[in-house]
């Protein structure tokens, strides 16, 4: 089975920049630089809602929060065009970008892997990831629990087996 999708949700589109028709993306991704490398974007609310765009232009910009990519787009050429595409998510296709080392993977590929202990007793299912400045933590649904939040370090992250559709913690008391 075939796991890669063809895009991949890079950020997202938080507001204009200025009045030309430049804007700012939140960037979901651990190196933002990775936005010097593409010449195309897709923008939509889901992968299958996408429009593309030929990417005129890159920077990156600190902030408070971090680094915020600045793009301008074809076709976008005022703050009104921009202010439509506020809150919707960024994709690229995977092809255009870098190939991953030993042991990278994209956050999203962690999506719906099961969740064991050890002993292999089944935990849950992730349905999201949390992305942290100092870790990520992955949401995790359990049967007839609230769902669990698992920090994504060493101390508790025992193997993460994409093969196997399976990530295997060893939690401390209290965790779950």
């Amino acid at each position: 089975m075939d796991r890669s999708p063809a895009l991949r949700e890079m950020g997202r589109i938080v507001q204009p920049h200025g009045i030309g028709g430049e804007l700012k993306i939140a960037p979901e991704t651990d190196d933002p630089s990775r936005f010097h490398s593409l010449k195309t974007i897709y923008v939509g609310s889901s992968e299958e809602s996408t429009v593309s765009f030929d990417i005129l232009s890159v920077r990156l910009q600190p902030s408070k929060y971090g680094i915020t990519v600045v793009v301008r787009l074809a076709g976008i050429n005022s703050r009104d065009e921009v202010e439509k595409l506020k809150k919707l998510k960024v994709f690229a296709l995977e092809a255009d970008l870098p190939e991953l080392e030993d042991g990278e993977y994209f956050i999203s590929d962690l999506i719906n892997l099961r969740v064991c202990l050890p002993d292999k007793s089944e935990i849950g299912v992730v349905i999201d990831v949390i992305e942290g400045s100092v870790q990520n933590l992955l949401v995790v649904s359990r049967d007839g629990q609230p769902n669990a939040l698992i920090p994504m370090v060493e101390e508790f992250i025992v193997e993460i087996d994409f093969d196997a559709n399976l990530i295997t913690i060893d939690p401390i008391e209290g965790l779950l």
